[in-house]
């Protein structure tokens, strides 16, 4: 499965305006997209977090192509007045993956699943180092014993995305659970990353659960 995250500015809260113009797209347009499995729609205070999930051999060419459909293009549109770009200046809305894990077997085929976003900044030079921080960490039966499906990180305009996929809506809950249990390797993770993953908004900052995104769209392609 190929994901594609893309970023957004919100223009207040107007959540509700575009999961409605997702759904009018997604009941007509969405199916005919080749390889389209999944879209989410997250806000984080004034971010947009797009995520879509392509599957099949060419998943990430597929990507490519429905990005040029000239229906995105008027989707684009529609959305205007309501989402504008994160950064003016640049002319991309896509983030970039630095790290990607999956469980087995891989979630190509799963449906249900419900992708928990936790949003930061990140600098460029230490992306190579939370990387691996990760990948020693998922190299463990922790992402199993958490039930995480996958996990994928990407960058932004130095905005961070933590996305993992869960078979439900508990993914809050589990992250929550971890705390609560102190796994000596989830204390650890957590410790490492202190000082090199930032709040997104830190004069907001009142607990952990404040730097996860909230889910107000979903769709997903019929079996």
């Amino acid at each position: 499965m190929f994901t594609v995250v893309s970023v957004g500015r919100l223009d207040g809260d107007c959540s509700k305006e575009i999961a409605e113009i997702f759904a009018d797209f997604d009941a007509v347009t969405a199916p005919r997209i080749s390889g389209l499995k999944r879209r989410q729609l997250y806000a984080y205070y004034d971010v947009l977090v797009h995520i879509q999930d392509f599957t099949g051999e060419n998943a990430g060419a597929a990507a490519d192509e429905a990005a040029k459909e000239f229906r995105v293009a008027e989707l684009r549109e529609r959305l205007a007045p309501l989402v504008t770009a994160y950064d003016p200046a640049v002319a991309d809305d896509r983030a970039v993956a630095f790290y990607h894990w999956e469980g087995e077997p891989p979630v190509d085929k799963e449906t249900g699943l419900h992708s928990t976003v936790i949003v930061n900044r990140v600098a460029d030079e230490v992306v190579p180092e939370v990387a691996r921080l990760f990948g020693e960490l998922d190299a463990t039966d922790f992402p199993y014993r958490m039930g995480t499906r996958r996990r994928q990180l990407f960058s932004y305009q130095g905005v961070y995305f933590h996305i993992q996929d869960f078979p439900s809506e508990n993914g809050t809950a589990v992250i929550d659970q971890a705390w609560k249990e102190a796994d000596p390797r989830f204390v650890k993770i957590c410790a490492d990353l202190d000082p090199l993953v930032k709040k997104y908004a830190p004069e907001r900052w009142r607990s952990t659960a404040d730097q996860i995104a909230t889910r107000f769209y979903h769709w997903e392609a019929a079996q």
